[in-house]
Parts: C-alpha cells; sequence; structure tokens
C-alpha cells in the first residue's frame, strides 16, 4: 500500500524536507488588500512583510474550503492508495473541521490528524508518520499513534516584537508599549491544542533567546533526539547560529525553517522556537 503523507501549509516545511520525504502541501489563503493569494505559492513571508510596512494592516488568512480539500485528496490519490492528511490545531483554525468534512466521502482512502499544534509542531507528526509509512506500518496505526503523540510535541516560541499581535488584536497598546519599554518577550506555548502565555523573558533578543532554548531543554530533559526544529521568521542571523551551537549534540538532525505567511502574521519579526517531540 502506498500511503501519501500531506499537510497544510501551516506545517512550515522546507521545499527541501518537502521533497525528501515526498509530502504533498495544502496551500491556506491569505489576503492582503483585495488580493487572496495561496501560502507558499503566490506570497511568501517577505511578501507578508513588505505589504504590512507599506500599509500598516494585518493580512487575513483563511482555511480552504471543503471543495478544495476534496481536489487535493483527488489529486493525491492518483499516485497513493492512501492519504493521512496533518492540520494546524482544530482550536485554532476551521482546517480540521473543512479537512475532515471533505474526507468523509473517501473512506479509509483519506484520514485527517488534528496536531493539536501548528508550524514545525506538525512537521514533527507528519514526518513521525514518513518514518512509520516507509517501514509498512499501516495507515490506521499510523494515525493512531500520531494521536497520542500530539501530547508529546513541544512547540514554543519567544517573540520578540508585539507589534502584530497588537495589530491583531491579541495584545493591547498598553501591554504592547510597556513590553517595548520594559524589554519584555514572552514566551508562546501550544498546551491542549491552544496558545498559552508562557514566561515572560526580560532583556536583549539574543540573550532572552539563549535563556528560552536552555530553560525549555531543562524543562524537558528526556525527549526524542531524532529531530527538532529551529523555526523563525526574519530574525538575525547570529542568534540562530546561536541555537545551533546549543543544540548540537542533543538531537540528531538540525532543521531550521522559515516561519510561512499564514504562521508570520500572526507572531511578527523576530520570532524564533526550538521544538521537538518530549517524551
Amino acid at each position: 500500500m502506498k500511503i501519501k503523507i500531506t499537510a497544510d501549509s501551516t506545517v512550515d516545511l522546507s521545499e527541501e524536507l518537502v521533497k525528501e520525504y515526498d509530502m504533498a502541501i495544502m496551500p491556506l489563503w491569505v489576503t492582503l488588500g483585495d488580493e487572496t493569494k495561496l501560502d507558499g505559492i503566490e506570497i511568501s513571508t517577505n511578501d507578508l512583510f513588505e505589504y504590512v510596512d507599506k500599509t500598516g494592516e494585518l493580512p487575513k488568512t483563511a482555511s480552504p474550503s471543503i471543495a478544495s480539500y476534496q481536489e487535493f485528496y483527488d489529486e493525491q490519490l492518483k499516485q497513493a492508495d492512501c492519504i493521512i492528511h496533518f492540520v494546524v490545531s482544530g482550536m485554532l483554525s476551521s482546517c480540521y473541521n473543512n479537512a475532515l468534512k471533505a474526507a468523509e466521502e473517501y473512506g479509509e482512502k483519506v484520514y485527517v490528524v488534528d496536531s493539536r499544534s501548528l508550524s514545525t509542531g506538525i512537521a514533527l507528526l507528519a514526518l513521525y508518520a514518513c518514518d512509520r509509512a516507509k517501514e509498512g506500518v499501516e495507515p490506521a496505526k499510523i494515525v493512531e499513534e500520531c494521536k497520542l503523540l500530539t501530547k508529546k510535541v513541544q512547540a514554543s516560541f519567544v517573540l520578540g516584537d508585539l507589534n502584530y499581535m497588537h495589530k491583531g488584536g491579541r495584545c493591547s497598546g498598553a501591554m504592547r508599549l510597556s513590553a517595548k519599554f520594559l524589554r519584555i518577550k514572552p514566551e508562546i506555548i501550544l498546551s491542549n491544542g491552544e496558545m498559552k502565555v508562557g514566561k515572560k523573558f526580560m532583556g536583549k533578543l539574543d540573550k532572552v533567546v539563549e535563556n528560552y532554548v536552555d530553560e525549555t531543554l531543562a524543562k524537558y530533559p528526556e525527549y526524542d533526539r531524532k529531530r527538532v526544529f529551529i523555526t523563525h521568521t526574519p530574525i538575525d542571523k547570529t542568534i540562530c547560529e546561536q541555537v545551533k551551537e546549543k543544540l548540537k549534540g542533543k538531537f540528531d538532525n538540525i532543521y531550521e525553517t522559515n516561519a510561512g505567511a499564514t504562521i508570520a502574521s500572526h507572531c511578527g519579526l523576530d520570532t524564533l522556537g526550538i521544538l521537538f517531540i518530549a517524551k
């Protein structure tokens, strides 16, 4: 049986990894003013930031329709017997409901997994599924294992800039100003499928990121060494290199990826997270 692993564009995987694991990506919609474009295909993260800088307005994001998911499934099933599709947390988007509704008429040919996460937190599950499919594991068992694994995905980020959270109505103007004045950089944690505020770090971004990485690893001393993601929006490259150095020897594969337009539109510049599977 040929199993095709697929995911929404919120998975934030690089083109190289998508190709290496023979995955297929379903793009979300991003609307800039009067133009609606496909995430990762017709719009990049840089396009997003250029638009916000120029207009001062955030873009709007939308999940694919049920009909769009069905078209996607039909296309993938031309070369596969079965699809396992991963989506952003159902608590954060309508992607899961739409993808699940679209899958109803396909029976056991299409499985939809609510990642209970976002960005490369989804990728950790999708790549695990790719590994298991390569080992010849039946799709229903892969799905069952991935659903259990959602509870072990460590997904968190540090926000260096609260402007986008403020524009999106997730943070008051007073909070944004006080954070800027006090150099507060909050941690956002995915917990039970929802985003929650974690620790509020203080100081320069490079030192904050260093402390964030140290404390996250200390919080999860036992973890799957196979892979870790460093996922970020535009940020100083030296900070990324600093994080890589901290992770060397702790994980077998360290992947650096850029947040796509959908994810970046909610967190803004200078955002970075490390994501891995805890035990």
